[in-house]
């Protein structure tokens, strides 16, 4: 029997506009090599960080478009996903297959240069995104789940004040990047704020 596994309320801050459009038509696959993961259709444990997310979202929209728009929190669920569509960086067979999959694509010591980057904080962002994204790829993932380290930027300072959890309070967080949207389900509306 093949092993598999559930997250149920995973939460995913957005505007009511998109809120009425994924909950009509599913998620899409969004997202660039800037992205935590790549492209992909991303979810928080935390209700508090999806809060967040869709109160910077809705932020952007207003000083791009200067209408106003509500924030909204969706939850999705996925069941019974087998392991072997997980990349799952938080487990120890699959970290070590990841650096090994990179060790032989570059060596252990390379140093990767990506063109027009200087910044040595935004060249890994850029390179550990492109490198899970292909690996995921290679390995047919539909889901990569990770603790990632906020990033120090000041769009990320107010977090912290959502916190809910001892992960928040030392500026880690549990991202799940859906990398294949057929194996979300029960997309429904998790809450709205004026």
């Amino acid at each position: 029997m093949e092993y598999t596994e559930n997250y149920y309320g995973l939460c995913h801050g957005t505007d009511e506009k998109s809120a009425e459009i994924i909950i009509s038509n599913g998620f899409a696959l969004n997202g660039d090599e800037a992205s935590w993961c790549g492209k992909g259709a991303y979810f928080y444990d935390i209700k508090a960080k999806a809060w967040w997310a869709a109160r910077r979202k809705c932020a952007e929209i207003k000083q791009n478009k200067f209408c106003r728009i509500k924030p909204v929190i969706l939850l999705a669920d996925i069941e019974n996903i087998p392991k072997k569509d997980t990349f799952d960086l938080r487990v120890k067979k699959d970290l070590e297959s990841f650096e090994s999959f990179v060790d032989g694509m570059f060596g252990e010591n390379e140093q990767i240069e990506i063109a027009g980057i200087d910044n040595e904080v935004e060249r890994k962002i850029r390179l550990r995104s492109v490198l899970i994204s292909f690996y995921a790829e290679k390995n047919n993932c539909k889901l990569v789940i990770g603790h990632f380290r906020q990033r120090p930027q000041p769009l990320y300072e107010h977090a912290i004040k959502f916190a809910d959890s001892l992960d928040m309070i030392f500026g880690i967080e549990t991202i799940y990047c859906v990398k294949d949207t057929s194996i979300v389900s029960n997309i429904r509306l998790g809450g709205s704020k004026q």
